[in-house]
C-alpha cells in the first residue's frame, strides 16, 4: 500500500483560483448592471466588495444609502447612490489637499 499524496497549495494560489472560477461563473449570467440601476443585497455586496453581514450592519445603522419596500422586506440599493457614498467614505489618497 502506498502513502497518500500530500499537496501544499499556497493561500495566494487558492485565492487566485477562486477568483478565476467566480469570474468564469459570472460570464454565464446576464450582467445585472445592464438591466437596472437597482441592486438587491447580493448585487450590492458584489458591486461594493462587501460581505452580507457588513452590508446589513451598515444598512441597519443608516450608514449606507438603501431603500426598503414599504410593508415588507427586501433592501434595494441604487448604483449612483452607492458610488457617491463610496466617494465620500473612501476618499482618494493620491491627491494632496
Amino acid at each position: 500500500m502506498s502513502e497518500p499524496l500530500t499537496l501544499v497549495v499556497p493561500a495566494e494560489l487558492v485565492d487566485a483560483i477562486a477568483g478565476r472560477v467566480a469570474e468564469l461563473l459570472g460570464r454565464d449570467r446576464p450582467r445585472q448592471e445592464s438591466l437596472s440601476p437597482w441592486l438587491d443585497v447580493d448585487g450590492a455586496c458584489a458591486y461594493l466588495g462587501f460581505g452580507r453581514n457588513t452590508l446589513y450592519k451598515l444598512s441597519a445603522a443608516g450608514a449606507i444609502p438603501c431603500r426598503k419596500k414599504a410593508e415588507g422586506q427586501g433592501l434595494r440599493f441604487h448604483r449612483e447612490e452607492l458610488d457617491f457614498w463610496m466617494e465620500e467614505q473612501y476618499p482618494r489618497i493620491d491627491r494632496c489637499g
